[in-house]
């Protein structure tokens, strides 16, 4: 299944980049390992046109107790 996100251009760079492995997300999407995120560029106002895609390679979630906020998971992403 593929993902389609709103990412912030500061954001954006540094997943184009390679930089930035991860996202920080609500759980309110059923991610799956391997699925795939499309992530669109996003000024605050309107879409850029440029966009990344990328692969879900794991998910963290449930872990509370080191300080990940209920209802929210960490995607790793190549």
């Amino acid at each position: 299944m593929e993902h389609e996100l709103k990412i912030l251009p500061q954001y954006f760079m540094e997943v184009a980049q390679g930089k930035k492995p991860f996202e920080l997300r609500k759980d309110d999407r059923d991610y799956k390992v391997g699925d795939t995120l499309k992530l669109k560029e996003w000024n605050g106002k309107e879409f850029t046109g440029s966009y990344a895609t990328r692969l879900i390679t794991y998910i963290l979630k449930d872990c509370h107790k080191y300080g990940l906020k209920k209802g929210f998971v960490i995607i790793g992403m190549t």
